[in-house]
């Protein structure tokens, strides 16, 4: 079955109705460049509080290994995300202790070939914030093609401007695990519990077809 990260959390109230509603796993992210930031206090009074089945994910940006080393270590992280330029080597630095994904931006060039140069656990495929504010808000449909084929043999993540209304982007995909944030939020920060339920069980439905 299809896995559902809710992304950007900011708050409990939010990280307890996508625990409840299926979530696989939340996602907290520590770079100041997102809207979603959070810091580290704030973070573990959530995580605290979670299931301790549900994954918690630390996502950054191009962070000093240290500070990344250190945050994940004080708050019992399971998965690193990297979703800036991190080289393969930034990358190694930080197994086996954690599981590792690293975003990959299609539209930049052949997804293969920068896969290739990984050794991770799985793949994120995403737009750059950038290219989503001048008007780029989902994977173009070269870039499924090329991401379809990777999803043989990498456990394959999409992101990119998913929502509620157009999970049927995924179906010729059927990646490992989606990705989601601003498409299930009220506002920047704030999730919709009833848009969270929808992506959910769009996603577990679908998969269980």
């Amino acid at each position: 079955m299809i896995k559902v990260k809710i992304c950007g959390i900011t708050n409990l109230e939010d990280a307890l109705a996508a625990s409840f509603l299926g979530a696989d796993a939340l996602g907290f992210i520590f770079s100041r460049r997102s809207p979603r930031f959070i810091n580290e206090k704030a973070a573990k009074k959530i995580i605290n509080s979670l299931d301790p089945f549900l994954i918690k994910a630390g996502v950054f940006l191009d962070q000093d290994k240290e500070e990344v080393l250190g945050i994940a270590s004080r708050l019992h992280l399971d998965v690193l995300q990297f979703h800036g330029s991190e080289a393969p080597a930034y990358c190694r630095f930080f197994r086996p202790n954690f599981k590792i994904i690293k975003t990959i931006f299609p539209e930049e060039g052949a997804c293969a070939s920068t896969v290739s140069r990984y050794n991770v656990d799985a793949f994120l495929f995403d737009i750059k914030y950038e290219d989503k504010q001048r008007g780029s808000k989902v994977l173009s449909p070269l870039a499924i093609e090329e991401i379809k084929s990777l999803a043989r043999e990498k456990r394959v993540i999409i992101s990119g401007g998913l929502n509620p209304k157009n999970l049927n982007r995924i179906k010729k995909i059927k990646p490992y695990a989606v990705d989601v944030a601003s498409g299930v939020e009220s506002m920047v920060g704030k999730k919709d519990e009833k848009l969270v339920e929808k992506f959910i069980k769009g996603i577990k439905n679908e998969a269980s077809r």
